[in-house]
């Protein structure tokens, strides 16, 4: 009798999407009929599985920036995590925020990375039982090199190279490397997490600059202020916009001209892709019909607006229920990444010029909780954004950062956070394995960011290395896919991914 083949399939990253792709490619295998024939090699550098950097953390002010019902880590259920909340609510009041009902509540992150911990174990546990081998390494993973038939040779930091069929790249949120003429400064904090280095680093009557005014930024804002922090923030950067503010609960608004009909109707009429100055037209029609009358759209403009007016602004809209800026595109969740895929590389790239930073603090807003804490900070003087950023450079004979920003305007500063977030192009993200992977071509990188691959496998190409059996999803997705920060995408696109594998096994 010929001896059935045995398939390795290895899972790079074991954060939350590497938690979500061992949950769901098992389930794909054990319905398949394949799990016995097949191992599972999970590979990742931290103690714990399931928690990556953005969820490792204590910090009580780092909060999910999504409600708890589209935090599910199970593929099609969003709401299996809010489930586990009310299963749990008698021993995790302290941990969530907001005084809505759990489907709508904010959470922390490490009350997050406890259920995906627990979702991990579950898995493993559930592995032994119907007799799907999974093998765990802890070390760093910094190359791959092609085989013959499509085989993939792993190396790692420390221990051996492992031989597999198929690799699954799920390496989380690189840090950005895009100020590496800072790296052994001690004043210098290349990232906001962990956070422990910033809180150990950065004493606490100490003047802080930022930079950057995005969510990492909140971030790293709460870091200090939970840690005691007494002295002056200051963040620095391009464009000056804080991110807008997420009503308690969301608008059931129903779109009439935003719609993928409407913009496929582009599509089989003009025989074309369509343009982004057309979706934006469309979003104006919207945003004046959910008003009921025409607006002068100079009025709507943002920069250039102090940040502390804004957010006690944005936090008055978001407590009577959001604008028709925020329902419109929250409401376009399911639908933006259709319409990004319909979209041609000149064309996003064209979108991320224009209306990219208006898209980023609108649809991906702060909570409720977050927001009052910074507006109070405002109040009392203890927080100032500065805009645009034109540069930011070293003194070593001061020991002083130069930041030049706004209108000739400079700051010198002692302490300086990195809060930009995470690097969209490849070439920017501080990781071994990526870098080797971009150098020998067995990735390339997309115009608009990330890496090349094919949507509906989450295959990824490359014109320099046709190799076979390399999948990826989430952040290094980020050009060729728009929702890559979002569990409900990234589950769905690891559905997908798994899919693919098992059919092939």
């Amino acid at each position: 009798m010929d001896k059935i083949k045995e398939t390795t399939v290895a899972i790079i990253g074991g954060g939350a999407c590497g938690a979500a792709t061992l949950a769901e490619l098992m389930v794909q295998l054990k319905i398949a009929g394949k799990h016995k024939t097949t191992r599972i090699l999970l590979l990742e550098k931290r103690k714990e599985i399931g928690l990556g950097l953005a969820f490792s953390t204590d910090q009580p002010g780092h909060l999910l920036n999504t409600q708890a019902d589209l935090m599910g880590i199970h593929s099609f259920e969003p709401k299996h995590f809010s489930q586990w909340l009310e299963e749990h609510k008698e021993n995790i009041k302290h941990e969530v925020r907001e005084e809505n009902t759990l489907d709508d509540s904010y959470t922390t992150r490490r009350l997050y990375g406890n259920y995906i911990q627990e979702q991990v174990k579950h898995y493993l546990d559930e592995a032994k039982e119907i007799g799907l081998e999974i093998t765990i390494v802890h070390d760093e993973v910094i190359d791959l090199i092609p085989g013959n038939d499509h085989h993939w040779e792993i190396k790692m930091a420390k221990t051996p190279s492992r031989n597999v069929d198929h690799v699954i790249l799920v390496p989380g949120t690189p840090k950005p490397n895009n100020f590496p003429e800072f790296d052994s400064l001690k004043s210098y904090f290349g990232f906001p997490w962990p956070s422990e280095p910033i809180i150990n680093g950065i004493p606490n009557d100490a003047e802080v600059c930022l930079l950057g005014s995005s969510l990492s930024a909140i971030d790293a804002i709460m870091t200090l202020i939970d840690s005691g922090h007494t002295g002056k923030i200051r963040l620095f950067s391009l464009d000056g916009l804080l991110p807008r503010v997420q009503p308690k609960k969301e608008s059931q608004y129903e779109r009439k001209f935003l719609t993928l009909a409407c913009i496929h109707h582009i599509r089989r009429t003009a025989w074309r892709q369509p343009k982004v100055k057309e979706i934006f037209r469309l979003f104006q029609q919207e945003v004046e019909n959910y008003l009921g009358h025409s607006i002068d759209w100079k009025t709507t403009e943002r920069k250039g607006i102090p940040a502390g007016q804004l957010l006690e602004q944005d936090i008055r809209i978001a407590e009577e229920g959001g604008d028709a800026f925020i329902n419109i595109l929250y409401g376009l969740r399911y639908e933006a990444s259709q319409i990004w895929d319909w979209l041609s590389v000149a064309e996003k790239q064209r979108f991320k010029k224009w209306f990219g930073s208006y898209w980023t603090v609108t649809r991906h807003g702060m909570p409720l909780v977050n927001a009052r804490r910074l507006d109070e900070l405002f109040k009392n003087g203890k927080l100032e954004v500065n805009s645009p950023l034109h540069d930011v450079s070293y003194d070593k004979e001061k020991g002083k950062f130069i930041f030049q920003y706004g209108n000739k305007q400079k700051h010198e500063g002692t302490y300086l956070i990195n809060a930009t977030g995470p690097a969209t192009k490849i070439d920017k993200m501080k990781s071994t394995l990526l870098q080797n992977l971009l150098k020998s071509g067995v990735i390339e990188a997309y115009p608009v960011g990330g890496i090349m691959l094919d949507p509906d496998k989450m295959e990824v190409i490359s014109s320099k290395n046709p190799h076979k059996n390399l999948y990826a999803a989430g952040h290094i997705c980020n050009g060729m896919l728009l929702d890559v920060n979002a569990v409900w995408f990234n589950v769905r696109s690891i559905a997908m991914l798994c899919k693919n594998i098992t059919k092939k096994i």
